[in-house]
């Protein structure tokens, strides 16, 4: 019984490690094919891209201008506008005779006319000028202007684009890159909308697939708790405790090394009216992050200033080195009497390994969960509720990932096995 119980314990465990590595895989393929569809939908590509928001609003008064047309009621006006101009024009130069004062000026300066014939069109010019009765001739010339205008419509609306596509183009000399075309080429696609169906089908293929070999993983860890147990009574405990530790250990290793929280904010829609057409953009990447324990560590240490690399040594001290030191001293505990009487290992297990905070950090974890959502949610609300007359559409995708779970199993695990430990000596664990 004890053999088949061990042999069961060891292809349990055997089975913990190869899902587990397995899972390990799956989660950072996952979290790499997300890195990449939040880079080609980051909000600095889309809403915050000045080229982009040039090229819609060009789109829509272009379509505008080609649309555009004359009626007979805005020729009309027009006629009745160029009639007001040239009326007032004509009252001006000629009633008034501002226009045989440039004459007479122009005349006196040009030095080879004679001096008498500078005196003849002084004083004969502007009672010719009178005497023309032009006045008549405005409608006519009135009509054919705007006769005119309307025969070259089509080119006045040339006119218009061409000028209305340099005046948007001549300011951006310099050739636009698009750095998402090398996630395109990554995958193999040829477009934006091809990567996002593509990556959107992996993911959620990705995320089946986690799930499956989470509860597979959940199921194997119950097994070997079971059977610890159970070979406890029939073998002693110290079989029980060298089970939970190994399987301590795989937890540790998922805890740390799978990302903890996923920081997920995003503009589901954003929608805006110009000219009565709307400019709209679709989903699109507001922040995203997903890192784990060990991730972090090498983000704070690599951060420069002494602060950060403080905190990444603390982090790395209390949540990797202590609890992998614990367990290790943990496992021999039991197996090898110089480590029952060691002080030192005692004095680890007991009363040091509490200072590895692993369940404080786990509050901590969940504590920073919380926080972030409830700031991402509130800023997103914020950005929903606007007066700017544009509609957006908001929403948070953050949730806790694999590794908190994971990191939080081990926590308890490894309690219990302090706990067992601790009857087992026939101590009782003291507060440091």
């Amino acid at each position: 019984m004890k053999n088949l119980l061990i042999g069961l314990i060891v292809v349990l465990i055997g089975g913990a490690g190869f899902l587990a590595k397995d899972l390990y895989s799956t989660v950072h393929e996952r979290k790499q094919k997300m890195e990449d569809y939040a880079e080609v939908n980051m909000v600095n590509y889309e809403l915050f891209n000045m080229q982009l928001w040039k090229e819609k609003a060009l789109n829509i008064i272009d379509a505008e201008i080609k649309a555009f047309n004359f009626t007979e009621e805005t020729y009309v006006a027009l006629d009745d506008q160029i009639k007001s101009y040239v009326n007032a024009m004509y009252k001006i130069y000629f009633e008034q005779g501002e226009l045989s004062k440039v004459i007479i000026a122009e005349v006196k300066n040009n030095s080879d006319i004679n001096p008498f014939i500078v005196k003849m069109v002084e004083s004969q010019v502007p009672d010719l000028i009178k005497s023309l009765n032009l006045k008549p001739q405005i409608p006519v010339l009135s009509k054919q202007i705007v006769s005119e205008i309307r025969a070259n419509e089509p080119l006045i609306k040339e006119y218009l684009q061409k000028e209305l596509l340099r005046l948007v183009l001549d300011e951006d000399t310099a050739e636009y890159i698009d750095r998402r075309e090398l996630v395109y080429a990554k995958y193999n696609q040829p477009n934006l909308a091809a990567t996002d169906t593509f990556l959107k089908a992996e993911v959620a293929q990705l995320d089946t697939s986690i799930n499956q070999k989470i509860l597979w993983l959940c199921l194997v860890f119950l097994g070997i708790i079971i059977a610890a147990i159970v070979i406890s009574k029939v073998a002693g405990t110290s079989y029980m405790v060298g089970a939970l530790t190994i399987a301590s250990v795989i937890l540790l290793i998922l805890g740390v090394s799978m990302p903890m929280i996923d920081i997920d904010a995003r503009l589901n829609s954003f929608a805006f009216n110009l000219f009565g057409e709307p400019i709209t953009f679709d989903e699109q990447i507001i922040y995203y992050q997903s890192k784990s324990i060990v991730e972090v560590t090498k983000t704070l240490w690599l951060g420069g200033s002494w602060d950060l690399k403080l905190v990444g040594a603390l982090v790395l001290l209390f949540s990797i080195v202590f609890p992998f030191f614990k367990l290790l001293l943990s496992g021999l505990y039991v197996v090898t009497d110089k480590i029952k009487t060691s002080k030192f290992a005692k004095g680890v297990i007991f009363h040091l390994g509490k200072w590895s905070m692993a369940d404080v950090f786990v509050v901590a974890i969940f504590m920073a969960y919380i926080g972030f959502y409830g700031i991402i949610s509130t800023q997103l609300n914020g950005i929903s509720r606007n007066d700017g007359g544009f509609a957006v559409e908001t929403v948070n995708y953050s949730r806790l990932a694999p590794g908190a779970f994971f990191f939080t199993a081990y926590t308890i695990l490894s309690i219990c096995i302090s706990i067992v430990i601790s009857r087992l000596d026939g101590s009782s664990v003291k507060n440091p």
